[in-house]
Formats: C-alpha cells, structure tokens, sequence
C-alpha cells in the first residue's frame, strides 16, 4: 500500500517489513496531514491524499487506528481487545477438558447467585445463558497494564495485543519519537516488524538517526520532499 499526498510527487510505502515514517518539519503543514489522514476523507480531506494498492485506489476509511498520545494508549478499542476476546473463545472450544471445567465453574457460580434471589420475594433467574464472550467483557478481560511501566513497557504491550488481534490495520503514532530514546525506537521498530504489524510514525521533530527497520519519507520546511 503507497500513501501519496497531493501536490508532492513520491509515495511512502506502508508496510509490514519496516516503519514507514512521515516527517513533516512545517508545523502548520504537519498538523493539516495529521488531520487530513485522522478526517478519512481521503480527496475530500484538507490536504487531500490517497491510499494506492498497485494501481488500485482504496479507500482509507475504517484503514487507520490513530494514537495522539502514548501515555493513553487504547486498550480497549473494539477491534484490537474483541478480536482477543473471540481468539480466547476459540482456544476454549477447541479444547474440551478446559471448556467443560469453564462451563462448571459457570454453572455453580449462576446456582449460588440464583440461590440468593430466593431470600427476596418476586422470582428471579439469570435469562441469559453464562457465555465465556460475555464473561470476559463484563469483568474487563484485558491487558494487565502496571503503573510503574516505563512508556516502552506499554508500547511494546501494545504491539504484542494487536499481534494477538492480528490486526491488519495501519497503527498510526503522532510524534512518537519526541518520548523515547534512540534505542528506545529501536526496541519498538523490532518488536512492530517481529509482530508483522503496520505501523506509520507522524513526526514533527528533524531526526537524523539511521533505524535499520525505517522506511521514511521527509518534507522539510520549504516543502521539498526527501
């Protein structure tokens, strides 16, 4: 997939194999892509741009998955933690020992809540059947996120939840590389092409570091693009 931006005439390949980088030095510039690329109105947008798969023209709606800020990174976004919920629900049906002590504990737990509603007047029962999908999305199965995790920590969590999700969207971060270290960056661009992941990094910052995993694509502020 080639994200080509109007009025400039090369492509920055989006892809699994590397991090594809769009640095844009001209702030104001930088924050009409950040908007255009977020607004999904591919032409339509403010700075107008397409998305090309060979010589075919997609649409990027519903293609993007934006993180502005890192330090509040979406956990619980539908398409990443409701894909791990269903692959967990697979792994249960696919092993009948695990289902069958699952579905127990299930049964006993309904039977000692049903026992309480007893005590009250008016008749009570559960009216849907106990379902492991249900379960885990009441009682907020995710990831264990810790405090005292450093930035690189939860990043790279992160990454290793939307490999689990086999997410095959663009993960799209803002200005990321303004809060890790050179080898920080490293670390992140190894784990997103270990996890086969799609991952395109906006950055504002000049950045003259040689990443072994970067595909970058460079506007500097008297708009040449590099």
């Amino acid at each position: 997939m080639n994200l080509v931006l109007s009025g400039f005439p090369d492509a920055l390949a989006l892809g699994n194999d590397k991090v594809s980088v769009l640095e844009v030095h001209d702030r104001r510039l930088f924050a009409r892509i950040c908007q255009s690329l977020a607004s999904e109105l591919d032409g339509e947008a403010l700075e107008p741009y397409a998305l090309w798969d060979g010589e075919d023209q997609r649409s990027s709606r519903n293609r993007f998955l934006f993180v502005f800020n890192p330090f509040e990174l979406p956990w619980s976004e539908r398409a990443l933690i409701g894909e791990v919920h269903e692959r967990v629900e697979d792994m249960l049906l696919a092993e009948d020992g695990v289902r069958q002590e699952i579905e127990e504990a299930g049964r006993v737990l309904s039977e000692r809540v049903a026992s309480l509603g007893l005590r009250l007047q008016s008749d009570y029962a559960f009216e849907v059947q106990w379902e492991l999908r249900k379960y885990l999305k009441a009682f907020d199965f995710g990831v264990e996120v810790d405090p005292s995790d450093t930035l690189l920590d939860n990043l790279i969590k992160f990454l290793k939840l939307a490999s689990d999700a086999a997410f095959e969207k663009q993960l799209v971060f803002v200005n990321l590389k303004n809060f890790l270290a050179v080898e920080e960056v490293r670390e992140f661009y190894r784990q997103a092409i270990f996890s086969e992941l799609h991952v395109l990094l906006l950055e504002n910052a000049p950045d003259d570091a040689s990443f072994e995993y970067e595909r970058k694509m460079c506007i500097d502020k008297d708009f040449l693009q590099s």
